[in-house]
């Protein structure tokens, strides 16, 4: 019998762009056992020393975190969500968070794996990006299940479970079908939930697009730029965001850069022109103008009213 464990190892994170901010970063361990499979799932029970804790952390991989009993609250990259019964939770790697729960009142389950698990085998590196949950900057990164749903998304845990405890030479293909079948399920009752599209096979541009804003917004805003990326015009761009997201381009833009801005302000000790040469604003009254436009409050507001635990994270 194999049983997988999904990290072994506390790593200290520094990254520069932020100011030299040290926190903890949960790794997959890839090869702890004689079959490399980059999937973990369990209960609590299985895995007691999960991290919910209240230091601020991150992981390299994706977390699904089904409570079927919960108390207490998550902070996810400012986004703050109580954990109640029949909650399921989304998270992407490096997502920064803090947990303020009691975890022996916890029960839950566990759905960890890393991209390449999916992505390789299907020879789609967008997979994870044809999700709405994951490298969602506006929208609660948590769904509220009624119990018959709830019910079917733990069966389907359940036989992940059995499949890996007895894993065969097949049980890999298996396992992938069924983490397959729960997301795309998951992705059609958050698209329904939260009005989105929860088509993931058509408008390719859409995710490629969501993909390089991941990775480049933090240096380019220009949406010329993007398209000329794509090889289409900024019309045709906007035509596939809309239809696919629901906003604009400009609009997409300015989410994932408030999102950066308001990160740097939750998590450093950066000040506004510090913030405004690491984001590329040639000016920082130009963040600033931004940054009241997108909220109605200024920079230091914003910074003052989080680290007072208002609520406007």
């Amino acid at each position: 019998m194999i049983w997988l464990t999904f990290f072994d190892f506390i790593y200290p994170h520094v990254n520069n762009a932020e100011n030299q901010l040290t926190m903890k970063t949960f790794k997959f361990l890839k090869n702890k056992y004689d079959v490399e499979l980059l999937i973990d799932i369990g209960t609590y029970k299985d895995i007691p020393y999960y991290f919910f804790e209240s230091e601020l952390h991150h992981t390299d991989f994706y977390e699904l975190i089904f409570f079927s009993k919960g108390n207490g609250y998550l902070e996810l990259d400012q986004q703050r969500i109580e954990v109640s019964d029949n909650t399921v939770i989304f998270i992407s790697p490096f997502q920064k968070r803090r947990w303020f729960l009691d975890n022996t009142k916890v029960e839950c389950y566990f759905l960890f794996f890393q991209d390449s698990f999916l992505s390789n085998f299907f020879s789609d590196k967008l997979f994870s990006f044809r999700l709405q949950f994951f490298y969602n900057k506006t929208k609660p990164l948590y769904l509220k299940a009624d119990d018959d749903f709830f019910l079917q998304l733990v069966n389907i845990i359940q036989e992940l479970l059995s499949e890996i405890k007895t894993f065969k030479s097949d049980s890999e293909h298996i396992i992938r079908a069924l983490l397959y079948f729960i997301l795309i399920k998951l992705n059609r009752a958050y698209a329904q939930h939260y009005l989105l599209s929860s088509e993931t096979e058509n408008n390719n541009i859409a995710y490629m697009f969501k993909e390089i804003l991941q990775n480049e917004v933090c240096k380019i805003r220009n949406i010329d730029y993007y398209a000329q990326q794509l090889g289409i015009s900024r019309v045709t761009l906007n035509k596939c965001i809309k239809k696919q997201f629901g906003v604009t381009v400009s609009e997409m833009v300015n989410e994932f850069i408030l999102f950066e801005i308001k990160s740097l302000l939750s998590y450093t000790k950066l000040n506004v022109n510090e913030i405004s040469d690491l984001l590329q604003f040639s000016q920082a009254n130009h963040l600033t103008r931004f940054f009241k436009a997108q909220t109605g409050i200024s920079p230091k507001e914003f910074r003052n009213a989080y680290q007072n635990g208002s609520s406007v994270i």
